[in-house]
């Protein structure tokens, strides 16, 4: 039952951030929000803090990822264009603002938003959570190369994704421990041979 209950809760909760925001029809500066109190109530049990004040400093991480990525793409937007490729030069199929978008979305609001979130809840400083985060990152580096506004459909659109793949690792990165407690548990259960 308790493995089941982890199962549930590892996978829903990023489906349920997603689709509350779908359902409201939210604003995009909602997103940090409702993804931070999501996060915080689904996990409030591992805090390092007490409930109200993790929340609020969650939400606060949250924002300033988030506007880190926002005002980002207008930066990394600016030094690519100072550095001379032009809107007719293409990487692949990419131009530049595709290359600034790639960097500020999909590399730094991700590891930022991560880094910040285990902050907040114990047992994170761990090896795996790095690979975890590493491993967020690369997966949204390879969907910037495949992503193309054409092919998404508004009912799920590549910010919606962000947000679920962000708080399924994160919900990885927060409950690995008693991710390994279960495994180990399962390991030691003894097996019984018929003969």
């Amino acid at each position: 039952m308790e493995s089941l209950k982890l199962i549930l809760k590892l996978i829903l909760t990023p489906f349920l951030s997603v689709s509350i925001l779908f359902l409201t029809e939210s604003s995009l500066f909602l997103y940090p929000l409702v993804f931070s109190i999501v996060l915080s109530l689904s996990n409030y049990d591992l805090f390092r803090f007490d409930l109200p004040f993790g929340i609020i400093l969650g939400i606060v991480y949250s924002y300033i990822a988030f506007f880190v990525g926002y005002f980002g793409y207008g930066v990394f937007y600016k030094i690519i264009e100072l550095i001379g490729i032009s809107n007719d030069i293409t990487i692949g199929e990419w131009f530049y603002t595709d290359l600034a978008f790639c960097i500020a979305v999909f590399i730094i609001a991700p590891y930022l938003t991560m880094y910040l979130q285990k902050l907040l809840f114990k047992n994170t400083k761990t090896k795996l959570t790095y690979w975890i985060i590493s491993i967020t990152t690369l997966a949204f580096v390879m969907i910037s190369f495949i992503h193309s506004e054409q092919h998404v459909k508004n009912f799920f659109n590549i910010i919606n994704f962000w947000q679920l793949i962000i708080m399924f690792g994160l919900q990885l990165v927060i409950n690995q421990k008693v991710i390994s407690k279960k495994i180990k548990s399962e390991n030691k259960k003894p097996t019984h041979n018929n003969i």
